[in-house]
């Protein structure tokens, strides 16, 4: 025998309720992952991306000592910053710093040498960023930064 319609009480329209709202969170949660998991890669690319544009300036000022004699490079007295606007890039900057008291002596010989040197020893220090696109400030979020990157090295010419 069929029950009558009004002896019915709805619980298939309370658990089809029950197990909609689970799979809403399960989709909900999976969201948010995937959205980390982009934020991520967006974050690596760009400090690789921070990376590069500091060793492309690296490069940039050895290659420039390098045309330097030695002599032009013992002469300089202040640090000189020069920056790249390489196309499609973030400006990426380098600083030569002159460092005048550093000897070199070779092993065996005296440190007090009134022998003139016939090394320059100059600071490179370079700074790249990474080019993260700033898709916050339209909608008055708080501003998204670009990785920095510096590197600092010693640039021995003998």
């Amino acid at each position: 025998m069929k029950p009558l319609p009004s002896s019915q009480r709805g619980a298939i329209l309370i658990v089809t309720l029950v197990m909609l709202l689970l799979l809403t969170l399960l989709a909900l949660g999976s969201m948010r992952g995937t959205t980390l998991e982009e934020r991520m890669a967006g974050n690596l690319r760009d400090e690789s991306q921070a990376f590069q544009a500091a060793e492309m300036a690296q490069r940039a000022a050895e290659t420039q000592l390098k045309g330097i004699s030695v002599a032009q490079l013992q002469g300089m007295t202040t640090a000189q910053t020069i920056t790249l606007n390489p196309i499609g890039l973030q400006p990426s900057t380098y600083t030569l710093v002159p460092l005048p008291g550093v000897r070199f002596v070779a092993a065996g010989e005296s440190i007090d040498s009134t022998e003139p040197s016939k090394v320059s020893v100059i600071r490179i220090t370079s700074r790249g960023q990474g080019a993260a696109q700033d898709a916050s400030q339209s909608s008055g979020a708080a501003p998204t930064t670009s990785s920095t990157v510096n590197i600092s090295t010693l640039f021995i010419r003998r």
